[in-house]
């Protein structure tokens, strides 16, 4: 985060003693933990280390991840998901990890997710920032494929909003995750976002949708401190239903799709 933004306020040897601190501090209760390796050999360690700080941190909800090199993707997923009970979905970052999600060594994890229905959160968006690129109707091929497939689109393909709304029109299992987004389109980065987007429609659509769309802090690789993040909800001044619904009622209620301990 420092290398693309030397100027962020956290500093670069925090631990999650102190992400927990903070959030705790701004009064979250319960979240969603990802993490994602950046070798085949990294996965079985960081869902190891995920577990391990869940044990100990009440209300940390983990998420499981994997790289498009590992092998049996399908009953690796089921393994940790279907019979540990470890994991509540699965979390991608194709740019980082590199790969494309549409890659179909990545099907057979698709298929026992979309037949169990448990969600995957994949990065898409902020394509200038990574310098590669994640086309909507590319990702658009996966759901064709897996119809049911609960997928979360994080950032929003951010900035192209009109394809992500697009999603929520035509797949009832689609969820959109505003993580930076409002922040960075208040700030106008990359410049010029912020003017070739009609404000008024983007907040509409937000509001028409909350109940499908989360706002994730990305803490500690947030739009800024953790204050910031969530401050940026009072400059955008939702109703109270859609604030209520980014702030955790949309993502409690997928946890309760499933069976997630109240």
């Amino acid at each position: 985060m420092k290398r693309a933004f030397p100027q962020h306020p956290v500093p670069e040897n925090y631990t999650w003693r102190d992400v927990v601190g903070d959030l705790r501090e701004a009064g979250v209760e319960r979240f969603f933990a990802f993490h994602f390796p950046l070798t085949p050999s990294e996965t079985g360690y960081l869902n190891r280390f995920s577990l391990k700080v869940a044990s100990r941190v009440r209300g940390m909800v983990p998420f499981l991840s994997f790289h498009v090199e590992n092998t049996h993707l399908g009953e690796l997923v089921a393994w940790w998901i279907g019979e540990e009970r470890a994991f509540w979905g699965v979390k991608l970052h194709p740019f980082v990890q590199g790969f494309h999600p549409w890659d179909e060594r990545l099907f057979p994890a698709y298929e026992w997710l979309e037949e169990h229905g448990y969600p995957i959160f994949i990065h898409t968006g902020f394509d200038e920032l990574y310098g590669k690129g994640m086309p909507p109707e590319k990702v658009a091929g996966i759901m064709r494929r897996f119809p049911r497939l609960r997928l979360v689109i994080i950032h929003m393909f951010f900035p192209r909003f009109q394809e992500a709304f697009g999603f929520l029109e035509e797949w009832q299992g689609v969820y959109l995750d505003a993580t930076n987004v409002f922040s960075y389109l208040e700030t106008d980065w990359p410049a010029g976002v912020k003017a070739s987007t009609d404000l008024d429609w983007f907040r509409g659509q937000v509001e028409k949708w909350g109940h499908r769309i989360m706002f994730g802090s990305d803490h500690p690789a947030g739009a800024g401190t953790l204050q910031e993040v969530y401050d940026i909800l009072d400059v955008w001044d939702f109703s109270p239903e859609t604030r209520a619904r980014l702030e955790g009622e949309t993502a409690l209620e997928l946890l309760e799709l499933l069976g997630y301990p109240p």
